[in-house]
């Protein structure tokens, strides 16, 4: 599977998606501004696109290894010899003092080094690999940015029921107490409506706890916290996959899966790791040239030299202690963690891409199905606030169906999110996730 070079969608997403990078003062922010904020910001992200641009540099580097490689060289020295012989008459010996200097250039140029093809071609899967897991990060990122995004608004949905459950309960025990002051009503009721209150106000204080815990989780992926974020609208559509079938989209995700595609790129990168291990039991053979001169003195006068030489040399490994083999043998243990990783990653990619398929249609239905219960529930909500009046309901029934009212509203709320989580990550499992989905979502938000 060929990945195409990663970086230039990403940062034209980014240029095209928002007119503007952080939030205005006085507007909110949407996935999509929120998803740029998290592209330029996100530690992980950045670790992952870091790597990249390091993997990126194999290519090169192996390249250079099949040109020519020249060296100069040069040296210097001061030289002191204090001579004595019997060929040198009485009084001729002694010490001299001189100079000498010289400098060669060296050029060699690989013939036969069947090692360093391979870690070309080496080369070209590892950068296949990183640009696999590169995408697979930049999917990763959309799931992770929706997921707190929505997290942050579920918690604030909790916190609004929360406050709207405390009022409606504080005026329920405004009248019992009324109710109790003229005699219509015993001490228990007002009793069972302090402590619906009391657990209203302890619910409220939670949820204003889970909205800044919520606010903090998103703050790590984007760098800054939001002053505001948009929501969803009432006429969000709920679309079942497409195609309706989750062998097709399973059979989708062992095809175009990023992770798989990695794995698959690593695997090939073992083999032939492999290959390069075991040339080290073959011949090299390069062609070299050099030139040198070398200029030195002495008490028999100055000498110089100037040198050339052109010819081919030959390596051949006889005896390394076994390193050789042994290096063989641990690269071939290396491909059987790659082939388990491979695996792992399929077997991996088959669970999620069931699951997201049935959390969507599930999903769906869950959707329809609290939402009846909400309408349901407010309109029993509003039969027993109305027996309380009359006489024929206590405060306990008020106060249960207060709670059942609460409870509706955050399953239907969480219900929503859920089902667009789990449509992106039923995309990512089969390796189909784009900005463009992120944009679809973002058209059903508002402010």
């Amino acid at each position: 599977m060929k990945i195409p070079n990663p970086l230039p969608p990403a940062l034209l997403f980014v240029a095209i998606a928002s007119t503007v990078l952080l939030p205005r003062a006085g507007h909110g922010t949407d996935l999509v501004e929120a998803y740029n904020l998290a592209v330029e910001s996100d530690p992980e992200f950045r670790r992952v696109a870091a790597a990249n641009r390091a993997v990126m540099e194999l290519k090169p580097q192996a390249i250079a290894q099949l040109l020519p490689a020249v060296q100069g060289r040069g040296n210097t020295y001061s030289n002191d010899q204090d001579i004595s012989s019997a060929f040198i008459p009485v009084g001729e010996g002694g010490g001299v003092e001189f100079n000498s200097h010289g400098y060669s250039i060296d050029l060699s140029q690989p013939l036969f080094r069947y090692d360093r093809f391979i870690r070309l071609r080496q080369a070209n899967s590892r950068i296949q690999q990183a640009g696999a897991e590169y995408a697979s990060a930049e999917q990763a990122l959309m799931v992770r940015l929706a997921e707190r995004y929505f997290l942050v608004l579920a918690n604030m949905d909790n916190l609004a029921f929360a406050e709207a459950e405390e009022k409606s309960l504080s005026r329920q025990l405004d009248q019992a107490k009324q109710r109790f002051d003229v005699g219509l009503t015993a001490i228990t009721d007002v009793q069972e409506a302090q402590a619906g209150f009391d657990r209203a106000v302890a619910q409220k204080i939670a949820a204003a706890n889970g909205v800044d815990n919520a606010r903090e989780a998103l703050r790590e992926i984007i760098g800054i916290y939001l002053e505001a974020q948009a929501a969803i609208t009432e006429n969000m559509p709920f679309v079942p996959p497409d195609p309706a079938d989750p062998d097709q989209w399973t059979d989708t995700a062992l095809a175009q899966n990023l992770d798989i595609a990695a794995a698959m790129h690593a695997v090939e990168s073992s083999r032939q790791e492999i290959k390069v291990q075991n040339t080290g039991h073959l011949p090299t053979l390069d062609a070299v040239a050099s030139y040198g001169y070398d200029k030195t003195g002495g008490r028999f006068g100055a000498t110089k030299i100037h040198s050339d030489a052109v010819g081919l040399e030959l390596n051949v490994p006889l005896f390394q202690g076994g390193f050789v083999s042994s290096r063989a043998r641990e690269a071939r243990a290396r491909l059987d963690v790659s082939l388990e990783q491979l695996e792992i990653a399929r077997r991996n990619t088959q669970r999620k891409t069931r699951e997201a398929y049935l959390g969507v249609i599930s999903g769906i239905s869950q959707v329809y199905a609290f939402k009846q219960a909400l309408i349901s529930s407010e309109t029993a909500l509003r039969a027993t606030e109305a027996g309380f009046e009359v006489g024929t309901r206590t405060a306990v029934d008020v106060i249960a169906a207060e709670r059942v009212l609460s409870q509706s509203k955050r399953d239907y709320a969480r219900a929503k999110y859920e089902y667009i989580q789990n449509s992106l990550r039923l995309k990512q499992a089969a390796g189909t996730l784009s900005h463009e989905d992120l944009a679809q979502i973002n058209q059903w938000l508002s402010y």
